[in-house]
């Protein structure tokens, strides 16, 4: 992750007092040990969604779809649940086969 300064921007209002926040600057694409870390991390999720690896890993949300995309097409997690604003993805449980 790279390491950036953070402002603190101060947003004044017609009436009533002074907003101060802090906006959060994601990584456009995540470093290889950041790959590393969410490759790890997939396999083994009960329940993952775009905002949550934003938010974990720091990267934007467009990224964390697109990894949760080529995951799903690599059978390493499935697609749960889906609406418009988000999708929940689960890991793929192998099921033994009765012989």
């Amino acid at each position: 992750m790279s390491l950036r300064e953070k402002k603190v921007i101060r947003k004044k209002k017609k009436f009533g007092l002074v907003f101060e926040f802090t906006p959060v600057i994601r990584d456009l694409t995540p470093d290889e040990e950041t790959r590393k870390k969410i490759d790890g991390e997939l396999p083994r999720a009960k329940g993952v969604t775009p905002a949550y690896l934003a938010d974990k890993f720091n990267i934007r949300v467009s990224v964390a779809k697109k990894i949760l995309r080529e995951a799903e097409t690599n059978n390493i997690i499935k697609l749960i649940s889906k609406s418009r604003r988000t999708s929940v993805y689960s890991a793929v449980i192998d099921k033994p086969t009765a012989e």
